[in-house]
């Protein structure tokens, strides 16, 4: 087994990684000749040639391109390694990580073809790998696959050619992530799809999302937005990390994208704010935390309380660092199986992770309690995030399976925020017969 991996950004070398004393830990030596370029590697520490970069930071944001919960322990299984060992997770699984950074073997490849290939699947193959995703709660990676995607949801990865979907197999990379129907959740694929939907025409997102089936299962497919497929079929790597990543969050654990109700503060555990000062220290930074107060706004008119860290993510291109586009958008706190919850927030709006307590001027007060922007920008992304939603919820087609009553909830979500009020219960959540 090898000791040393390379990580690359693009196709640039950035330096050599080893084994940290503690099996979650890694170590990065940047290589003396690295150069920096237009594209950052992370927020969350500086490349600077010829260094060590922090234990730390270097792990945590390495670890937080790798998945979580039970899709780690299955994967992890299936190549024999364990799942809290990061070194041996990056070796199988660094190949195609999300965004543009790659960690590989000395060789490249491991003993696979140098360029990858692609398996072409019929509707029953794709169909059985769905299938596998479900019930083994994983990815569906094969077996000489470097590619893995963070997350708890089951999921394939998948490149979509002209003549359909395939298999990436080697260091090939996919195009699309496909997230089977879980029976007994039926209505939460569907909703997520609608999520998108609205997350595009309030001009939030621009990827593609389809609600397809092969071979009798039903499944989302997502476009993947870190992905460029070129001329000729070549799939270009987009940079991107999230926001836990970009905080230098652990990594270990999954509590820590969401902030902590009972410390609000906590610096080990994500935020709006500690998110939009970190954006704030980016070139262009009125711009981006602009754009991430209009991305809360869309979680608050969704209730989605799944929005955390890692469901915000930075593009670092040639052009700059921007925020990705609004994705895992799903309207959970409307689902009949969630309102039991509490109504609670990933992240707290002006102190409170009570959905019912959201309002305008509540959203307005969080923004300008960041004090990264001027109070007026801060008014005005917050007002026109909720006329660009309102506008959505009453024009996008809801799709047929939609949980019961979602589209009249997100009606009254809307004119509530629209009037000046808090979201409040609506009627549809406060049946006693729910």
């Amino acid at each position: 087994m090898h000791e040393i991996l390379i990580v690359r950004l693009h196709d640039r070398t950035v330096g050599q990684l080893r084994r940290g004393n503690d099996p979650s830990r890694v170590r990065l030596a940047i290589g003396a000749d690295f150069e920096t370029g237009p594209v950052t590697l992370t927020d969350s520490f500086t490349a600077i040639p010829g260094t060590e970069p922090p234990i730390d930071e270097v792990s945590n944001f390495l670890g937080g391109y790798v998945p979580e919960g039970n899709h780690r322990a299955v994967m992890a299984s299936r190549r024999g390694i364990d799942a809290g060992d990061l070194f041996a997770l990056l070796r199988e699984f660094g190949g195609s990580l999300a965004g543009a950074v790659t960690v590989r073997p000395p060789d490249g490849h491991d003993g696979q073809t140098a360029a990858g290939w692609l398996e072409e699947l019929s509707d029953k193959g794709l169909a059985d790998r769905l299938r596998q995703a479900l019930r083994d709660t994983d990815q569906a990676v094969p077996d000489d696959s470097r590619s893995t995607l963070p997350g708890f949801q089951p999921k394939v990865l998948v490149t979509r050619t002209a003549s359909g979907w395939s298999q990436p197999h080697g260091s090939m990379h996919s195009t699309h992530i496909l997230k089977p129907q879980v029976p007994n959740r039926a209505t939460r694929l569907v909703d997520e799809h609608y999520g998108h939907l609205l997350a595009q025409a309030a001009g939030l997102a621009d990827f593609a999302s389809e609600l397809l089936e092969s071979d009798g299962v039903t499944f989302l497919a997502i476009q993947r937005f870190d992905r460029q497929v070129l001329n000729g079929g070549e799939v270009k790597l987009i940079h991107q990390e999230d926001s836990a990543q970009a905080l230098g969050l652990d990594w270990r654990t999954s509590d820590a994208k969401f902030q902590d109700p009972h410390w609000p503060d906590n610096p080990a555990r994500a935020s709006a704010a500690r998110i939009a000062q970190m954006l704030a220290t980016n070139p262009g930074s009125s711009a981006l935390v602009q754009d991430w107060a209009r991305r809360l706004v869309l979680s608050a008119v969704l209730g989605d309380n799944d929005a955390h860290a890692k469901n915000v993510a930075l593009l670092h291109t040639e052009q700059g660092t921007g925020l990705a586009p609004a994705y895992d958008t799903v309207p959970s706190l409307f689902a009949r199986d969630m309102i039991d919850e509490g109504f609670r927030l990933a992240l707290a709006v002006n102190g409170s992770f009570d959905h019912r307590q959201v309002s305008v001027d509540e959203l307005v007060a969080e923004v300008q309690s960041w004090r990264v922007i001027a109070p007026a920008l801060a008014r005005a992304a917050v007002e026109d995030a909720v006329a660009a939603c309102s506008h959505a919820v009453r024009h996008v087609r809801t799709p047929a399976g939609v949980s019961a009553g979602l589209e009249d909830k997100l009606v009254w979500t809307v004119d509530r925020l629209g009037a000046g009020e808090v979201i409040g219960t609506s009627p549809w959540q406060d049946r006693k017969d729910r």
